[in-house]
């Protein structure tokens, strides 16, 4: 059966596509995007130097985390910064916060990365993975198609080996031109932190933070602050599982109190869904949602419903979105929307959407085009044509 059958898959007609950020000479790539209280759009995403094959950041040492801004509402957009500065390269995806005090929070995961004949001459060898086996688990990953490429290669492809880590944030006073203050963030017992959604800022003033253990993105946790980020608490466990493979958590807090957590699992290939009503401190078991498209992006509308986006790299590629009545109890599923199909191939996704207000919404994405050019995509869409048809009489999230 076809996804179209099987969900009642909607396109969105109205949906106008953008190229945000493209280099003929940069792989860009896991956007995330959020309105600064000024109103300009803030866009953070990976780049590295393009090769001929792709490498994400587990395997690749030349990532940077850069920032693009629009004052135009996306009609045109800044050169891309690095942040918080080039010193900060071998990073994971970045995640992006609006604090309730103006300022942004950058969250962070920086690699630690060795040429590899330096890497072998260490006397201590914990905690250094060679390319034999960070490359192995990239040759095995359904998102490449490297199953042919000879492991004698590895080292060659990738010639440096992969050490510890940091979790960090930064803060912006200046609506994201310049990032300063960092606060390391200590994960332990956890092996480090990777978060690419940012974090909520609850009604008591606490900064809540999930985010993946990395490098073995099996389980997800979640940090706290409560003096606004300049120090936080010990990790709590939000899900983990020996038959799963929990990473990426979405968040969003709503105003009956309750905390909803949207996961990737890559054992499954299905997003996982959790819950916390009592502000973090438990959260129910993970369920599985009928949704193999990963990873998601949770946000909140104005009459209440909750618009899930995510990534589907499964053909036809692209990115869809779904809405939820009630708190994410229910997922409308019958009612998928399509904003954006007949992308060329399973390397596209990472949606994050923002309201531009009218019913209107900006999705920002990854994808290649079809010369093999990997780029910051996004969509202006709506879902005016749609409201009638959907009920929207649940209670509103803040």
């Amino acid at each position: 059966m076809s996804e179209k059958a099987q969900y009642g898959l909607v396109e969105v007609s109205d949906a106008r596509h953008v190229v945000v950020h493209s280099e003929a000479y940069a792989y860009c790539a896991h956007p995330h995007i959020v309105i600064a209280p000024d109103g300009t759009w803030i866009v953070v995403f990976n780049r590295a130097p393009r090769k001929s094959f792709v490498l994400h950041p587990p395997e690749e040492p030349f990532y940077h985390n850069v920032v693009i801004r629009s004052g135009d509402q996306g009609r045109s957009w800044s050169a891309p910064l690095v942040v918080p500065d080039y010193n900060w390269s071998g990073t994971e995806c970045a995640g992006l916060t609006v604090l309730s005090d103006g300022r942004l929070m950058l969250n962070q995961w920086q690699f630690e990365w060795l040429p590899l004949e330096k890497a072998r001459r260490r006397t201590n060898q914990a905690g250094l993975t060679y390319p034999k086996e960070f490359m192995k688990r990239w040759q095995l990953s359904p998102e490449h198609s490297a199953e042919n490429l000879p492991r004698e290669m590895f080292e060659y492809l990738a010639p440096w080996v992969r050490a510890g880590g940091r979790t960090f944030v930064h803060f912006s006073d200046d609506c994201g031109m310049t990032f300063g203050n960092g606060v390391e963030i200590d994960t332990l017992p956890q092996t480090g932190g990777y978060g690419m959604r940012g974090a909520v800022e609850l009604h008591d003033g606490r900064i809540l933070l999930p985010l993946s253990d990395v490098p073995n993105y099996r389980q997800v946790f979640s940090v706290e602050s409560v003096d606004a980020g300049r120090s936080w608490h010990p990790p709590v466990t939000i899900a983990r599982g020996d038959t799963h493979e929990f990473e990426e958590p979405a968040l969003l807090a709503c105003k009956s109190g309750k905390l909803l957590l949207v996961l990737r699992d890559n054992a499954t290939r299905h997003l996982h869904q959790a819950e916390s009503i009592d502000g973090g401190l438990s959260w129910t078991a993970p369920v599985s949602l009928p949704i193999k498209g990963y990873p998601a992006h949770l946000l909140q509308l104005d009459d209440g419903r909750i618009l899930m986006t995510y990534g589907w790299r499964f053909p036809d590629f692209g990115i869809h979105a779904v809405l939820s009545n009630d708190e994410g109890k229910t997922w409308d599923i019958d009612r998928t929307f399509c904003i954006r199909g007949a992308m060329p191939n399973k390397n596209v996704g990472y949606p994050a959407t923002i309201a531009t207000g009218s019913g209107g919404f900006f999705t920002v994405y990854y994808g290649e085009d079809p010369n093999g050019l990997t780029s910051i995509h996004g969509t202006s869409w709506s879902l005016t044509r749609y409201t009638t048809a959907m009920h929207v009489d649940s209670p509103k999230c803040a």
